[in-house]
């Protein structure tokens, strides 16, 4: 009768290397998934408060504004989804009251009732949509800023939105990516 014997200690290290070696070859790929369903999350809401935005506009013939941050609370401060008491309000335009869990990163979304501040290039004189190095939006309108967008995932929401072939784009186009942190779209208005 034969002894039955374990795994020898070369056949251990070699499994050990094979899953070394297959986590190393999936982990990017898995990485790259999650940013890019990340960026498609963004660009829909982006989307969405588009949408609402223009509503707004078109039955208050102003901006609204929606912050996530919990310190910004009542509808002062969520135009989109609360009645603020505006004459003509015909809402809610969303859902519910813009949250952290609308950013993927668990962090601040807001938007603005402008189209040029600090997050919405790198001087803070509005979007430049065309990509020719001029803001054309330098008035009010609609921008939505994203707080704690990944440098990895900048990349893959700007070729969703302005296309894979523009240059410089970190300050340029309607979405711009500004100190490796704030993802800031263009929605409306503001020329």
């Amino acid at each position: 009768m034969r002894k039955q014997r374990g795994f020898t200690l070369v056949e251990l290290m070699v499994v050990i290397a094979i899953i070394g070696i297959l986590g190393t070859v999936l982990i990017p790929s898995v990485t790259k998934l999650t940013d890019k369903a990340n960026a498609a999350k963004l660009v829909s809401i982006v989307d969405s408060m588009r949408t609402a935005c223009d509503a707004y506009y078109n039955d208050i013939s102003t901006y609204a504004w929606e912050y996530s941050t919990p310190n910004y609370t009542g509808a002062g401060n969520h135009r989109l989804s609360l009645d603020s008491g505006a004459a003509a309000w015909n809402g809610p335009y969303i859902n519910s009251p813009l949250s952290r869990a609308d950013n993927p990163w668990d962090n601040q979304s807001r938007v603005y009732s402008v189209t040029s501040n600090f997050y919405s290039s790198s001087s803070g004189n509005g979007f430049d949509l065309d990509g020719n190095g001029g803001e054309e939006t330098t008035a009010v309108g609609n921008l939505m800023t994203f707080f704690a967008v990944p440098t990895t995932v900048a990349p893959v929401i700007n070729e969703l939105v302005d296309g894979a072939n523009e240059t410089a784009w970190q300050g340029r186009g309607k979405f711009e990516y500004l100190n490796n942190y704030y993802g800031t779209f263009y929605l409306t208005g503001g020329r």
